[in-house]
């Protein structure tokens, strides 16, 4: 689930960093796991530059998924 920042900046920040882990990890076959937790609520989870990471799926269950 993609949510924006309240900070512009912010957003396109982690739409760059998410573009650039997906063509790293195409090139090298890593994977990677991102999660930004902010006081407030406010939270972005990715894997492997992917924003699309349901919301039933824990913080855990994710980086499990990464070896």
């Amino acid at each position: 689930m993609w949510t924006k920042h309240q900070d512009g900046d912010v957003t396109q920040a982690l739409i760059r960093l998410n573009d650039a882990l997906c063509t790293y990890e195409r090139a090298t076959g890593r994977q990677s796991v991102l999660i930004i937790r902010e006081e407030g609520g406010w939270s972005h989870r990715s894997m492997s530059g992917k924003p699309d990471v349901p919301a039933d799926v824990t913080d855990h269950q994710i980086l499990d998924m990464v070896p």
